[in-house]
C-alpha cells in the first residue's frame, strides 16, 4: 500500500529528479512563462481574471517531476474566450492543472478544458483537480456541444478529481464521437457534474486498431474507476426532440470489438445518480462493474429507465457485473434493465435493492439474477428511510431490520477495488441488499447536490498507470521568507510534523506540529530567522516521511 500523503514534488534525496522552480505570476504575465517550464516547475497563478488562453503544447513533465499549475482558487478565474479553448492542451504529459475557476461566459463552442488534435496526437498523466467550471454550455438552446472538460486525442492515465462542473453543454466528453481517440485507463473520483443539458459525462466507444497506435493505449485489461461521484440532471436539461436531444446522465460505450483493449473494465462503485427528466440516470455497453451505487430518480420519463445496460452502435454489452446498488425510481420502464446482451458472455445482478413504478428487475437470465430485492416505487418506503423526499431530506437507509436476507456469494465479485465496501465505506456484510451494509440509522454521508468524500475506510492507492493522480500536494510561497504554507490532501486523518533541516538533513527545529483531517489542508508554518539558502522541509505523518526543498531569502 503506497503512502496516503502525497506531495507534489518528491523528495530531492532522489538524485534523478530535476531542480524545481516554483513561479509566482500574475494575469498581465503568465503567458510569458509557459513556453519555459520545466519538469518539476510550479506555476502559480495569484487572483484576478485571465482572458488569455492557458495554451499548453508540448510541455512534458516527468512522473517524478510533473509540471504543476494552480491557482488561488476561485480567486483565479479564467474568462471564456471566443477565440479557442480556455485551457488546451496538445501532445502534452505529466501535468497536474489544479484550483481554479473557468467561466465559460457562455461562449458557444469552447471547452473548458481540451485535450486535442485528433487520435494521431496524445495527453497522458494529465491530472486535473479542484476546477470550478461554470456558464461553459453555450448561449443555444437544446445544443449539447460545448463541453467542461474533453479529450479530442489518444489520451491515457488521466485523473479527474473534486472538479465542479454546473450547466455545461455536456460536462465530462471523453474520447471523440468516430471512436478513433481512446481514453484509457483513467481515474474519475469525487466530482460534481450537474444541471447539464447533455450528457453529465460520456466516456466515447472505442473502434478496432485505434488502440495500437501508443504504448500508453497499446493495452489491454486495463481499468477505468469512476467512484464517488455526484451526478444530476435535475435542472436543464436538452427536452426530447429539441436540439441534439436528451441524454442520459452517464454513458460508457464500447471498447474495442477484438485485440488492445477488448478486455478493458469500467469499474464504477460508490456514485450518487440523482434525477434526469429526460432520460436514464445510467447508460452501459461496455464490460463494467457496476456497485455500491444509489440511483434515485423522481421525474424519470415514460420510456426510460433507471440504469440501462443496452446495444449501443451495434454493439451489444459483454461482460457485466451489478450488485449492491440502491435504484428509486418512477420509471414505468424498468429499473435496472438488461437488453439485447451478448450470450456469449455472462451478465449477472446480485444482491441490489430496486423499486420502481413499473418492471424492477429485467433481462438477466435465471441464477445470473440472485438475491435482489424488489418492489414498487410506492412501496420503497416499508424498506427505506425517507426515499420518496427530494434533497435535503432524501434518505435511502435501509430502514432497520430491512434489506437482510441470506448470504450472497461473493466470488465473482471479489478482486474488484473497495467490492467488500458499502456506500459509506463500511465493511460489507453481505446479508444485506443494495448500497448500504447496515439499517436503523444512516452515520454516513448525506445524500446531497456537492462533493463527495472518499469514504474512510476504502482503497484510495491506484496502480502506476495512474500516474500523477497521486500527487496531492505544494508548498508556497517557494522561496520563502518569515512563513511557508504547506497545502496536503490528507486521505485519513493523522497528526503531522514539520521540522527545518539543512541540505544534508540535520534538524534545526520543529516549524509546525498538529494534526490534519481528511481533505485538503492549509498549514502555515513560521520559519526561524538562518541564513539566507536552500533547506528542507521534512514532513511526518503517521503514513512516513516527505521532503521537500525550499528557497529562505
Amino acid at each position: 500500500m503506497r503512502t496516503l500523503l502525497f506531495l507534489f514534488i518528491s523528495t530531492i534525496l532522489c538524485t534523478s529528479h530535476v531542480q524545481a522552480n516554483f513561479i509566482s505570476a500574475t494575469s498581465a504575465n503568465y503567458t510569458s512563462y509557459i513556453s519555459g517550464l520545466q519538469p518539476g516547475d510550479t506555476l502559480f497563478l495569484a487572483a484576478g481574471n485571465y482572458t488569455n488562453q492557458l495554451n499548453l503544447s508540448n510541455k512534458n513533465g516527468t512522473a517524478t517531476d510533473p509540471i504543476v499549475i494552480m491557482g488561488d482558487g476561485n480567486n483565479t478565474v479564467f474568462l471564456g474566450n471566443a477565440c479557442c479553448n480556455t485551457v488546451n492542451l496538445t501532445d502534452c504529459s505529466y501535468i497536474v492543472i489544479r484550483n481554479f475557476k473557468i467561466d465559460g461566459q457562455n461562449i458557444d463552442y469552447i471547452d473548458g478544458v481540451k485535450a486535442g488534435g485528433g487520435a494521431t496526437h496524445f495527453a497522458h498523466h494529465i491530472t486535473l483537480e479542484d476546477l470550478y467550471i461554470v456558464n461553459n454550455g453555450g448561449s443555444i438552446e437544446g445544443d449539447n456541444q460545448t463541453v467542461g472538460i474533453s479529450t479530442k486525442c489518444a489520451a491515457w492515465a488521466w485523473t479527474i478529481r473534486r472538479c465542479i462542473i454546473i450547466a455545461a453543454g455536456t460536462g465530462i466528453y471523453l474520447g471523440n464521437s468516430d471512436g478513433t481517440s481512446p481514453f484509457v485507463g483513467g481515474l474519475i473520483e469525487n466530482n460534481m457534474v450537474i444541471n447539464t443539458r447533455g450528457y453529465n459525462m460520456q466516456i466515447k466507444a472505442q473502434n478496432n486498431g485505434v488502440r495500437d497506435l501508443f504504448p500508453g493505449t497499446a493495452v489491454d485489461s486495463q481499468e477505468t474507476i469512476v467512484r464517488y461521484n455526484v451526478w444530476s440532471k435535475d435542472v436543464g436539461s436538452t427536452e426530447i426532440g429539441q436540439g441534439d436531444g436528451s441524454r442520459p446522465c452517464v454513458l460508457f460505450g464500447h471498447f474495442p470489438p477484438s485485440g488492445n483493449g477488448s478486455h478493458d473494465t469500467y469499474e464504477v462503485y460508490g456514485n450518487f445518480f440523482y434525477n434526469n427528466p429526460t432520460e436514464a440516470l445510467i447508460q452501459i455497453t461496455a464490460n463494467t462493474a457496476l456497485y455500491n451505487n444509489i440511483f434515485v430518480n423522481h421525474v424519470a420519463p415514460t420510456d426510460y429507465g433507471a440504469v440501462v445496460i443496452t446495444n449501443h452502435e451495434g454493439f451489444s454489452p459483454r461482460d457485466i457485473k451489478v450488485f449492491h446498488n440502491t435504484v428509486v425510481s418512477n420509471s414505468i420502464e424498468s429499473g435496472i434493465g438488461l437488453y439485447s446482451p451478448n450470450n456469449a458472455y455472462q451478465q449477472y445482478c446480485y444482491a441490489n435493492a430496486v423499486f420502481s413504478s413499473g418492471a424492477t428487475i429485467t433481462g438477466f437470465t435465471g441464477s445470473n439474477s440472485v438475491d435482489n430485492v424488489t418492489d414498487s416505487y410506492a412501496n420503497a418506503s416499508n424498506y427505506l428511510n425517507a426515499p420518496a423526499s427530494d434533497i435535503p431530506g432524501l434518505d435511502v437507509y435501509p430502514l432497520s431490520g430491512q434489506l437482510q436476507g441470506a448470504l450472497t456469494i461473493s466470488s465473482l465479485m471479489a478482486g474488484y477495488p473497495d467490492y467488500d465496501k458499502d456506500f459509506n465505506g463500511d465493511t460489507y456484510d453481505w446479508t444485506y441488499r443494495g448500497a448500504y451494509s447496515g439499517s436503523g440509522v444512516n452515520g454516513g454521508w448525506v445524500l446531497q447536490l456537492d462533493t463527495m468524500p472518499t469514504p474512510d475506510g476504502t482503497i484510495t492507492a491506484m496502480h502506476d498507470a495512474h500516474g500523477t493522480s497521486d500527487f496531492a500536494g505544494i508548498v508556497y510561497p517557494n522561496p520563502a521568507s518569515d512563513l511557508v504554507r504547506l497545502d496536503i490532501n490528507a486521505q485519513r486523518s493523522t497528526d503531522i510534523t514539520i521540522i527545518l533541516a539543512d541540505l544534508e538533513g540535520r534538524a534545526i527545529g520543529t516549524i509546525y506540529a498538529g494534526s490534519l483531517v481528511r481533505g485538503m489542508n492549509a498549514v502555515t508554518a513560521s520559519l526561524p530567522s538562518v541564513a539566507k539558502g536552500f533547506y528542507l522541509l521534512v514532513i511526518h505523518t503517521v503514513d512516513g516521511v516527505a521532503m521537500k526543498k525550499v528557497l529562505i531569502q
